[in-house]
């Protein structure tokens, strides 16, 4: 553990000497001393992010490759909370309704084997909303997953499908909306569930379902962390 504590303490020290040049400028000013479009687009978050570590890929090597990361954005409001939950991997239902430990889940290699890099940018401190281009590069993190959280929060969620699906108890409920639209409500692990995460579609539309080994079909879904817990990772 030591040896982790050690190894993201480094590569922290790395981030900081490659994006401390940037710290306090404005998107639009990065753009510009980047050489990059100044069109406006979510995804532009993820390039700029990336073109401030000289990266293709959101997914990368620090210290020599013995660290395996994974760039993140963070877009803060003015108050300093997260502006939205942060999305991860697609659900796949049957691997983990059928995974036959928690550390041989593909939930737990994922957050015990990887480490996030994020990238935090902020809108004014007044709390007024700005366009994307005004809003202020803060910091970079690295961060990676406690083992009380991988075996705690994580795991409670990961249990709580597991056991919807194995026990035949996930309820899916046709709710209409006053614009006449017929949505999905769900029992899954929303963001009430836990401090840590929530599960919440990730389709391209209502149409794009998955078919359960219950009999039932979902609008697929992906894995979140709540806001709250995105904060707390930026407080520590």
């Amino acid at each position: 553990m030591n040896q982790n504590k050690d190894l993201i303490v480094s590569s922290q020290i790395e981030i900081d000497n490659k994006i401390s040049k940037y710290k306090g400028m404005k998107v639009s000013e990065l753009k510009e001393s980047l050489s990059m479009p100044l069109k406006d687009n979510k995804a532009s978050f993820v390039q700029l992010a990336k073109k401030m570590m000289g990266i293709t890929n959101n997914k990368f090597g620090l210290c020599d490759n013995r660290v395996d990361a994974v760039l993140k954005t963070v877009r803060l409001t003015g108050m300093e909370t997260p502006a939205e939950a942060m999305s991860f991997m697609p659900v796949d239902f049957k691997e983990w309704s059928e995974a036959l430990s928690w550390e041989s889940s593909s939930l737990y290699r994922y957050f015990n084997e990887k480490t996030l890099l994020l990238f935090i940018f902020q809108q004014y401190p007044t709390g007024k909303r700005v366009d994307d281009s005004e809003m202020t590069f803060l910091d970079a993190k690295v961060w990676k997953m406690s083992e009380y959280d991988l075996n705690h929060g994580l795991k409670e969620v990961w249990e709580r499908v597991r056991y919807l699906i194995n026990e035949d108890k996930l309820e899916i409920t046709p709710v209409k909306q006053k614009n006449g639209k017929i949505i999905n409500k769900n029992n899954l692990p929303s963001g009430q569930f836990n401090t840590l995460g929530h599960l919440r579609p990730g389709a391209i539309n209502g149409d794009d379902k998955v078919l359960l080994t219950t009999g039932q079909r979902i609008v697929k879904q992906r894995f979140w962390f709540n806001n709250e817990y995105v904060k707390e990772i930026i407080d520590l």
